[in-house]
């Protein structure tokens, strides 16, 4: 399974070669570039966000006859904690679900600071972000794409996860902030 992610991520990858040279297109028309280490670091983050959308509402794309929605807060988790306890799955298992929506999530709290944004639009998008994912996962059931779960969990996971990766990016020394070089007429 990890391997078929791996080739659809390289197969993702050569789709988004275009996307890079419309991204490079439009900075080349808006004669606005940022230093070559900020251009890659908004190009790689485009790419994240390629791979996001694909993972949380097409990955695995199998329409079912329902939904399961979980509009209940921590439920999902406490049932993982419950499960691992009582030995009906692995901690392994329960960590990948729970950490992994964490982790989803991360680089774009990093990305948000890197960008100098502030702290209340960043919890705004910590908010925003996962609902938005959640919907889309939603409103792919219904017009038969996919389905996915739709949990209040998740939104929570995601919001801890971009608040997260705010935070250690403002720790981190190596995080530089985006500066602009504006090229004017040249």
């Amino acid at each position: 399974m990890v391997n078929l992610l791996l080739l659809e991520v390289i197969q993702l990858g050569l789709i988004f070669i275009p996307i890079i040279i419309i991204y490079i297109v439009y900075k080349l028309i808006r004669k606005r570039f940022d230093y070559l280490s900020t251009e890659i670091v908004h190009m790689v983050f485009l790419f994240y966000v390629f791979i996001l959308i694909y993972i949380v509402w097409f990955y695995l794309p199998v329409a079912l006859g329902y939904i399961n929605i979980n509009i209940i807060p921590f439920y999902t988790i406490s049932d993982y904690a419950k499960a691992v306890f009582a030995g009906d799955i692995s901690i392994r298992i329960a960590g990948v679900n729970l950490l992994g929506n964490i982790l989803l999530t991360l680089p774009i709290g990093a990305y948000l600071y890197f960008n100098r944004v502030s702290f209340k639009k960043t919890t705004a998008a910590a908010i925003l972000i996962p609902v938005v994912i959640e919907l889309g996962q939603l409103l792919l059931h219904y017009i038969g794409l996919a389905t996915r779960s739709v949990d209040i969990d998740d939104i929570i996971l995601n919001f801890i996860g971009i608040l997260s990766g705010y935070y250690l990016a403002k720790v981190c020394k190596f995080v530089k902030k985006s500066k602009y070089i504006d090229l004017g007429d040249y």
